[in-house]
């Protein structure tokens, strides 16, 4: 066999580090939800619902805002699986210049070292 017969023609699936990385911060995003922040509309519809705006207009609209936000935890779980199905349809390694190889655009992976 000729040395050039066992040269590794593929590169890194950087497309598959991108997703890793997006299911790594919808996660921290949940968890955040989760773990006590609440609804992203909790700061503005707690202290109207108590008091902050009394009249049958402001309940009807709190209580829209809420259920509008009801799904919000869920959809992080949703998405995190999404993802994550994705990651698992994906190589760790793709032929050399595909486009999921060095071509693709880091902007990802250098916005989450800038955070």
């Amino acid at each position: 066999m000729a040395p050039e017969d066992s040269e590794d023609t593929t590169e890194p699936n950087n497309f598959r580090t991108t997703l890793v990385s997006a299911k790594s911060t919808v996660a921290t995003c949940g968890d955040n939800v989760y773990s006590g922040y609440g609804s992203p509309l909790d700061k503005i519809a707690n202290p109207l619902a108590n008091g902050g705006w009394v009249c049958r207009e402001a309940d009807e609209w709190i209580a829209e805002m809420k259920d509008q936000c009801s799904g919000i935890t869920e959809a992080f779980d949703d998405a995190i699986t999404t993802i994550q199905s994705r990651i698992g349809s994906e190589p760790d390694r793709v032929p050399e210049n595909d486009y999921r190889g060095h071509s693709w655009p880091k902007q990802w992976s250098m916005q989450q070292n800038m955070y």
